[in-house]
């Protein structure tokens, strides 16, 4: 599984190492883990301690030199400087893991000059996973077929986020779309796009570089497209690792059909909310 392209890593060194840390995580999701808060509220274990340290030993050692930049690590601005960075989630959706609910995944990406160039992500509990680059080469491993066809947004499956769907933020936007799957971690809603197994995902709050960006390096490498809806350009890296903006992903004409009537969707929404004495009516859209 070499590659012929001019990256410094080898795409069957990098499967390795996610299939291992997707082991360490595994082993620890069967022995139910205790579950702490970090200072801004959100859940840590010790598998994303584990497998963090693991993928930092064996990123480092795949390629010296290149800078890290981890949910689960301090943050050295030095990277900024860095032609190559490693932009890794140990473990997204660690409040799936918290719940048992296994729809978690490891995500890794490697940056160049502020771009996704490779990516691959892996859920450890049913061993779907996938790897890509910018130059097409990908493998999926463990999937089932593909079975997303849609030519248009009412044919369309979109997998939404599990925790927008509990807080209400994503519902008035699922009649876009003629079906939702609610789904846990961002990264591997990405890798099931990717494979085919869902058209689109979208969501409207905001994220982290890491939650994106070995689902985006999986995306390009299939020709598949991830878009902000505030139509910037997708860039890692950043001083602000934050990314203030909601997204789809999926086939390009899809995405542009979805971001045209999120759109128009929006500004209905603005102008109703600015006339309180009417009703707002959202399509419903249909149910798994």
């Amino acid at each position: 599984m070499s590659s012929p392209h001019p990256l410094p890593v080898y795409l069957g060194d990098l499967k390795g190492i996610l299939l291992a840390t997707a082991a360490i995580v595994r082993d620890l999701f069967q022995k139910k883990q205790p579950v702490r808060k970090k200072l801004d509220g959100t859940p840590l274990t010790r598998a994303d301690v584990l497998a963090n340290q693991y993928l930092y030993e064996e990123l480092s050692h795949l390629l010296p030199g290149a800078s890290w930049l981890s949910e689960e690590s301090a943050q050295d601005l030095g990277r900024l400087d860095r032609t190559w960075v490693w932009l890794v989630d140990p473990l997204d959706g660690t409040k799936e893991f918290a719940r048992d609910v296994p729809e978690f995944a490891i995500s890794v990406a490697l940056i160049h000059e502020h771009r996704v160039v490779l990516g691959g992500v892996i859920n450890p509990v049913n061993g779907e996973g996938g790897m890509g680059t910018v130059y097409g080469e990908v493998c999926f491993w463990g999937l089932p077929p593909s079975v997303a066809r849609a030519e248009t947004l009412m044919e369309a499956t979109a997998c939404i986020s599990r925790t927008e769907v509990e807080d209400g933020t994503v519902i008035p936007f699922k009649g876009l779309v003629g079906t939702t799957r609610p789904v846990g971690s961002v990264a591997y809603k990405l890798l099931r796009v990717a494979a085919g197994l869902e058209d689109l995902t979208f969501s409207v709050q905001h994220k982290s570089e890491w939650d994106i960006g070995g689902g985006i390096g999986l995306l390009h490498s299939v020709g598949k497209v991830y878009r902000r809806f505030d139509d910037k350009p997708v860039l890692f890296n950043q001083p602000n690792t934050r990314i203030r903006c909601g997204g789809v992903a999926g086939r390009n004409d899809l995405v542009m059909q979805f971001i045209h009537n999120f759109r128009e969707m929006e500004s209905f929404s603005k102008k109703i909310l600015s006339h309180p004495g009417k009703e707002t009516h959202f399509p419903a859209g249909k149910k798994e």
